[in-house]
């Protein structure tokens, strides 16, 4: 409920303006954090942190969108998804760190030592300047101009009038807004049954304790970061949903060797091959889904696209953890296979007409600005 509120709302106010919302919000709720340790401050702070994460989620893509020329939109997406996976990973170990790290400096820099409940507080502290830190490239981007359609920013960058018209989708409605909801749910379905447990797989299968794990999880998403980065050079030579269906087959045999295999190297390989195939889509259709939205209706979808694929993994979630509860770790990869592999044939069926479609309107619309020079 709140992804769909959130969306409409980012649709209003804008996509700078939602942004700042979304820091004041995350340091509201870590400051609440900060202040005050009862249990009604947990729940409080958890609140206002997912309210501010829903606003973001909705926000961050029409956001790209709308700040970046036609020709620059593959590469800001996934250099975007690639910078925040590895912000979260490095995030991730500098805050398991820093506690222990702050108890440990405060006495070597004269300081009374701290317990670890101080330590935690000083960590949250920390976190909130990150958060002020953060809004300062968001200063630099100016509201939105008057008259302007909802949601739009008044870019700096110059754009030519026939780069302008495609921010007008050819398709828009809720026909093809129900195919978008359709494919990622069939996404989310696959990826719940595995990704949740995929510390589990590797602590049952191969007796592996969770610092090894970590390894391999923080070596996959190192791996995915470098892979986003290249994913441009692929879908421009060969279009967005032909990379899309590509990559998605590509990563069925991996798919089916970590339910088959007992190899130890062959199922990290496969897991690490998996990981990078799978997340380099990500925001490759997001891209997709930007481009054929209407401007003034993109938060509304893209909060609707993110909401079915949360509902789907949390059931298909519950679903394996019976699954792997009754039948063994390996049953759910093959039906996960099965899911892809759908996924991937909607995606083909559904989106190739439309994609290619718009390869000639934009073709047309480089005609157009090579006549006027």
């Amino acid at each position: 409920m709140l992804l769909l509120l959130a969306g409409r709302l980012s649709d209003r106010i804008g996509r700078t303006t939602s942004f700042y919302i979304t820091l004041a919000g995350h340091f509201a709720g870590y400051s609440l954090l900060f202040m005050y340790q009862s249990r009604t401050a947990i729940f409080l702070c958890a609140f206002i942190n997912g309210a501010s994460a829903a606003l973001r989620a909705c926000t961050s893509a029409p956001f790209l969108h709308e700040n970046a020329r036609v020709s620059e939109r593959d590469y800001v997406y996934s250099s975007s998804a690639s910078f925040m996976l590895m912000g979260a990973m490095f995030g991730n170990v500098f805050g398991g760190y820093l506690p222990i790290t702050l108890m440990k400096l405060a006495p070597v820099i004269g300081a009374a030592r701290i317990s670890a409940a101080e330590s935690y507080r000083y960590s949250i502290l920390i976190s909130m300047t990150l958060i002020l830190v953060s809004a300062l490239p968001l200063l630099r981007i100016t509201k939105n101009a008057p008259n302007s359609a909802p949601g739009a920013e008044k870019n700096a960058v110059p754009r030519p009038a026939a780069e302008a018209e495609d921010d007008r989708p050819l398709k828009s409605g809720r026909r093809l807004y129900r195919k978008f909801v359709i494919y990622t749910f069939l996404i989310g379905c696959g990826a719940g049954l595995i990704v949740p447990f995929f510390n589990i797989y590797f602590a049952q299968k191969f007796g592996l304790d969770s610092g090894r794990i970590g390894v391999i999880f923080m070596l996959a998403n190192i791996i995915t970061a470098v892979s986003m980065m290249m994913t441009p050079a692929i879908t421009i030579r060969y279009g967005k949903i032909r990379s899309i269906v590509f990559m998605e087959l590509a990563s069925l045999p991996f798919l089916l060797t970590l339910g088959l295999s007992g190899s130890f190297s062959m199922c990290v390989v496969s897991y690490l091959m998996r990981n990078a195939l799978m997340n380099m889509n990500n925001p490759v259709f997001t891209n997709f889904i930007m481009e054929n939205t209407d401007k003034d209706q993109r938060g509304r979808v893209n909060s609707i696209v993110t909401l079915g694929d949360n509902f789907s993994r949390t059931v298909s979630t519950y679903i394996s953890g019976r699954l792997m509860t009754d039948h063994g770790v390996g049953l759910p990869y093959f039906i996960t296979a099965v899911f892809y592999l759908a996924a991937a044939l909607f995606a083909y069926f559904s989106f190739s007409a439309l994609e290619r479609e718009m390869k000639k309107k934009l073709a047309a619309q480089a005609a157009l600005v090579g006549a006027g020079r």
